[in-house]
């Protein structure tokens, strides 16, 4: 949902560009200074998000989205090493 209002805005902001008004008015340093304020804020917010949706998840005991993917990684892992382990053959007593 981020990404979509991200590239509204910078659609947006690449065609009012072209108008002269607004480059010059691009060109004070106060004007920059908050356009690099409201970007980092996107950033912000988006990291808030992800550690109150992990806290949450702690509390409800819901896996994450990163433990599903470790945990993913692990048995794929685990079934490598048990299926060169067959290959071998039958292991010595």
């Amino acid at each position: 949902m981020l990404d979509a209002v991200k590239d509204a805005v910078v659609g947006r902001a690449m065609r009012l560009m072209g108008d002269p008004r607004i480059s010059r008015v691009m060109g004070d340093p106060r004007v920059m200074n908050a356009a690099m304020k409201a970007v980092g804020f996107g950033g912000t917010i988006k990291a808030e998000l992800d550690r109150a949706s992990r806290l949450a998840a702690g509390l409800f005991g819901l896996a994450t989205q990163e433990e599903v993917s470790a945990l993913r990684s692990t048995v794929q892992s685990l079934e490598d090493n048990l299926a060169m382990m067959e290959a071998r053959g039958p292991a010595a007593p």
